[in-house]
């Protein structure tokens, strides 16, 4: 039986909200399309390209009532923590206003950006961003305010909802009482602060503890939101040696119901298939996969956190290549068979239409692959991320570890046995240190 359902709006943000539900000792998989949900674990999560869209309820919305008829305790719309989003493309709060044209939300939905490990910090509904040793305000954040599709324009979080849409919003302080929580019910939407993982787990036990039939709550929020609700359903953490499953600490009145209709599937998580010697599992808070060579990097990412990546990789002798170049596949190709670490990117030099670059890296991703050429795969940019593991057949994807906050490793499951089994690693722009693909090569993660 599911406890907690997700739709994340970008294939790496659905990678990161499963790793911290794993955390947690909850049982998780992750889909590419809603044919494949089941019950069998305790959360499941669907991965989307709404970010992306200009529609994003067109995309986001069909998910969002699949994973509803599990009989969730609640249903997490998942963003990035720099609240990616614009009235044009990606817009969260058309979202929200659809869960309640729709019918689905049956209160207000709580917001929350922050995730405090990541540098990403809430306060008076004002959204702020760590930068090195500074935190400054998202909408004075470079790489999100430049941001060639969503641009940061504003930091308060109250004003950018209304402007997508989302009706009356309001605002709850960090640690606000239970009762602060449910007078914002006459609000369409309401911003949650937090500084503090302390603030995620009180957040998280209010929200568990409202979540009652009728219906799931539904939430709208980042890899916080996710660590909030997997705090209240885990609190203590057990070891996996002893660790019961959270439901069964659930009165039987409050238990999910199976949905009528998806039976559990049969078929092995696809981690599975791994082999067990070298592998930490998320639980230990690190990976530790072996060295891999050679790793194949696809970049549509313009981060300059990505940019300094890529330098990074190069001064270590890495081959660094143009997507855009003639014969990138060809070329690509030809770097790994010579077991040189590749990447092929676009982060660097003139900017390129967006809506091209995710197909072209996509292209060379599955060529690599399919050629036997790259057993793992690292994909740099939240929109790149969709477009490349739809080239590579995924109807799923199943975390193992994490290489830095917010960069998860996966296996792919797949129709197409060539890409069956990889290991790949999606990042948004801004994940990691400069050392995170020289990490992704040697499989060395670190432990939390």
């Amino acid at each position: 039986m599911t406890l907690v359902a997700f739709v994340a709006d970008d294939f790496t943000g659905a990678t990161d909200a499963l790793w911290q539900f794993r955390r947690f000792g909850l049982s998780g998989s992750l889909v590419t399309d809603v044919a494949h949900l089941h019950d069998r674990d305790d959360v499941i999560g669907v991965a989307t390209t709404a970010r992306a869209s200009a529609d994003p309820v067109a995309s986001a919305l069909p998910a969002l009532r699949a994973v509803a008829a599990l009989g969730p305790l609640a249903v997490q719309y998942k963003i990035c923590s720099t609240f990616d989003s614009s009235p044009s493309h990606g817009s969260i709060g058309a979202v929200v206003a659809a869960l309640h044209r729709e019918g689905l939300a049956r209160g207000a939905v709580p917001v929350l950006a922050a995730q405090p490990e990541f540098g990403r910090y809430t306060w008076f509904a004002n959204h702020f961003v760590r930068a090195g040793e500074e935190v400054v305000r998202l909408d004075r954040h470079p790489p999100a305010r430049d941001h060639p599709v969503t641009p940061a324009t504003e930091a308060d979080l109250r004003v950018r909802l209304a402007e997508q849409g989302a009706g009356r919003t309001g605002w709850l302080p960090a640690g606000a009482s239970r009762e602060a929580y449910r007078a914002r019910g006459g609000d369409a939407a309401f911003v949650a602060d937090a500084l503090t993982e302390e603030h995620l787990r009180a957040l998280g036990a209010l929200m568990i503890a409202d979540a009652r039939r009728p219906g799931p709550l539904y939430c709208v929020g980042s890899g916080g939101l996710s660590y909030a609700l997997a705090s209240a359903l885990a609190p203590d953490r057990p070891s996996p040696a002893d660790r019961p499953s959270p439901r069964d600490r659930l009165s039987p009145a409050d238990r999910p119901s199976p949905c009528d209709g998806l039976s559990p599937a049969d078929a092995p998580s696809p981690r599975d298939r791994l082999a067990p010697a070298g592998l930490v599992s998320p639980d230990a808070g690190g990976v530790v996969l072996g060295a891999a060579a050679p790793v194949l990097v696809v970049s549509g990412s313009r981060s300059p956190v990505t940019a300094r990546q890529i330098d990074a990789a190069e001064r270590a002798g890495w081959a660094v290549l143009d997507a855009g170049g003639p014969d990138a596949i060809a070329h690509a190709e030809a770097s790994l068979r010579q077991g040189r670490h590749t990447i092929v990117q676009t982060t660097r030099g003139p900017s390129r239409d967006p809506a091209g670059v995710g197909e072209l890296l996509g292209r060379v991703a599955a060529a690599a692959v399919r050629a036997g050429l790259a057993r793992r795969l690292v994909v740099a940019g939240g929109d790149t991320s969709g477009q490349v593991v739809s080239a590579l057949g995924a109807r799923a994807l199943d975390v193992v570890g994490t290489l830095a906050v917010g960069g998860p490793v996966c296996v792919l499951a797949s129709d197409d046995p060539a890409c069956d089994g990889l290991q790949v690693a999606l990042k948004g722009g801004q994940v990691g240190g400069e050392d995170f693909f020289l990490s992704a090569a040697s499989g060395i993660g670190p432990a939390r």
